[in-house]
This record gives structure tokens, C-alpha cells and sequence, in this order.
């Protein structure tokens, strides 16, 4: 799961990247509007955490064009008033949720994997691979007391493949899902995970299969 999140005091916006980092999450950071905004047109990110008062451009702004250009991807706004009207304005204008500063980083944590359930109803709730069970959160497969113990780049790209199951995606787009911003894009990282997913857990390549010139697909017989 990709995030951005727009927050222009620095120690904070690099205490949430560390603490989303280590649950599994890959993070951008913008640190006014005008990069934020950039980043969410530039990439696809499956949560945005916007704080309201930004330099340039701020995150109602930010809010209100997400939404105008029909982008559901969830918005939690982060700000330091607490009035009753901010909030219901906040909602107006397209946010799924609200947190005042200051606030826990396991607050956060909750918040982020509140929206992402309720914004992904319908999805795949249970990931299964092959006949294992898939665990994105301790980076790990289970079938019948065997365990497979994954980087958070390779959960990553299972994760992202299971949901797109049946579809051909590029390098690029595991890129920009599974990476931050600040990857190589002609690099050969995603080749090179790739390789290592397989060899753990489909070194047949029955599951994960390449698509020449075009990307991966992940299919079942």
C-alpha cells in the first residue's frame, strides 16, 4: 500500500513516514501543497494524509480537486483546530476522516487501516496463494504449519499481482505502487524482486508469470 503524506513541519511528516514505513507502508512526502498536489497527479497512492494548513496550496484545497477529478483514494485530514464547523467542512469537501494534532502514531496507524478497509469493500479481504494463506502485515505465507518469511518489497508486489489477478502490470506500475518516489525507474529492482519472490515461493513460474514486453501477471490453472 502506497501513501502520501502532506505535512509541511518536517519532524512530524518524518515521524509518520518512519512509523508507516515500519507497519509495511511505502510513503511519500510532500511538504507543501503544490509538490503534494503534483505527487497525487504524477503517482497512485492508496491513502492521502493531508495536513490542513499547508504553504501554497492547502489540504481542503488539495481535497476539493481530488474529488472534483473523480480520485476516490481515501483523505484523512490532519490540523490543529478542533471546532465542530472545521470538521464538517473537512467532510464536505471530501475527506473520510479527521485527526487533531497532536495525536498517537498508533491513532494514525488505526485510522489509515480504518479507511483502507472501508474504501476496499468488495475487494479480496482474504489473500490466498496457491494453497497458502498470505499474511501483508508480517510479511509472511502459511499452508499447514509451513511458513514463508517475505522482504516488505516482495509482500508488496504479491499483495499488489493478487489483487490484479488476471491482469498484466508493468514494471512501472509495481514501481510506483510498491516503491517511493525517490526509485530508479530504469532500474532493474523490480526484475530483481521479482526473481527472489519466485525462487521462495514459485520457482516454476506457474503462479507469476512474465508477460514479454509488457510486465507480470499473476494466474491460476
Amino acid at each position: 500500500m502506497k501513501i502520501l503524506i502532506v505535512e509541511d513541519q518536517n519532524e512530524l511528516r518524518t515521524l509518520v513516514k518512519n512509523f508507516l514505513g515500519d507497519y509495511g507502508y511505502v510513503v511519500d512526502e510532500a511538504e507543501d501543497g503544490e509538490e503534494g498536489y503534483h505527487k497525487i497527479n504524477m503517482n497512485s497512492y492508496d491513502c492521502l494524509i493531508l495536513d490542513l494548513n499547508l504553504p501554497k496550496l492547502d489540504g481542503m484545497e488539495i481535497a476539493k480537486k481530488v474529488r472534483k477529478e473523480g480520485k476516490n483514494v481515501p483523505i484523512i485530514m490532519l490540523t490543529a483546530r478542533s471546532e465542530i464547523y472545521d470538521k464538517i467542512e473537512g467532510f464536505d469537501n471530501g475527506a473520510d476522516d479527521y485527526i487533531t494534532k497532536p495525536f498517537d502514531m498508533k491513532e494514525l496507524l488505526a485510522r489509515v487501516e480504518a479507511v483502507l478497509r472501508r474504501t476496499q469493500k468488495g475487494q479480496m479481504l482474504v489473500l490466498k496463494f496457491g494453497e497458502y494463506e498470505v499474511f501483508p502485515k508480517e510479511n509472511v505465507l502459511r499452508k499447514k504449519g509451513e511458513e514463508i518469511q517475505l522482504t516488505n518489497k516482495e509482500m508488496g508486489i504479491l499483495e499488489y499481482l493478487l489483487h490484479k489477478r488476471g491482469e498484466i502490470v508493468s514494471a512501472e506500475e509495481l514501481l510506483e505502487h510498491v516503491w517511493d518516489s525517490e526509485v530508479d525507474m530504469f532500474s532493474d529492482t523490480v526484475k530483481t524482486h521479482i526473481k527472489t519472490l519466485r525462487k521462495k515461493l514459485d520457482p516454476k513460474k506457474k503462479y507469476i508469470q512474465t508477460v514479454r514486453g509488457k510486465g507480470y501477471m499473476y494466474k491460476e490453472d
